[in-house]
């Protein structure tokens, strides 16, 4: 399938070029053709997805998690919502880094590991441990879409 904006990605082909022009160490997006970073942004676009959300979608039929309403709070509980008319730049980015993260690391024996979860690999006196995570890959998207995860604190 090819890459539709609002079916299986935030972003451009275009939009991320545009984006990593800004970025320093983006040389596997820069090296990377088309149908790869195509592919790239879809899959990390599922990623992204698969995550939990505040609020809820603005359209029931809408494909993707975003845009979405989201409640207000202040110190009393919720006093509103917001918009949900468009997708946040911060999720827009968030694909763009995600993407980028699985053409860096997205095929080693490292990543594989993490995702299955393994708890402490060995390789003669060094050893690692990896714990479940959210399931990215990239700390920066994950850093990107914190506002937006169910369950995390924004602490001012």
């Amino acid at each position: 399938m090819a890459l539709q904006v609002g079916v299986n990605s935030y972003v451009t082909v275009s939009e991320a070029d545009a984006y990593f022009t800004e970025r320093i160490y983006a040389d596997e997006w820069q090296a990377a053709n088309t149908p790869t970073k195509e592919k790239a942004l879809i899959q990390a676009c599922k990623r992204i997805n698969r995550l939990a959300f505040k609020g809820v979608k603005a359209d029931e039929a809408q494909l993707l998690a975003f845009p979405r309403i989201m409640p207000v709070f202040n110190r009393v509980g919720v006093i509103g919502f917001t918009e949900g008319a468009m997708v946040p730049q911060e999720v827009k980015d968030a694909q763009c880094e995600e993407a980028l993260a699985l053409l860096k690391y997205g095929n080693s024996a490292r990543t594989k590991a993490q995702e299955q979860n393994v708890v402490r690999v060995n390789f003669g006196e060094v050893s690692e441990e990896y714990r479940a995570s959210l399931k990215l890959l990239s700390k920066e998207a994950l850093e990107l879409l914190k506002p937006y995860l169910a369950g995390v604190v924004s602490i001012k």
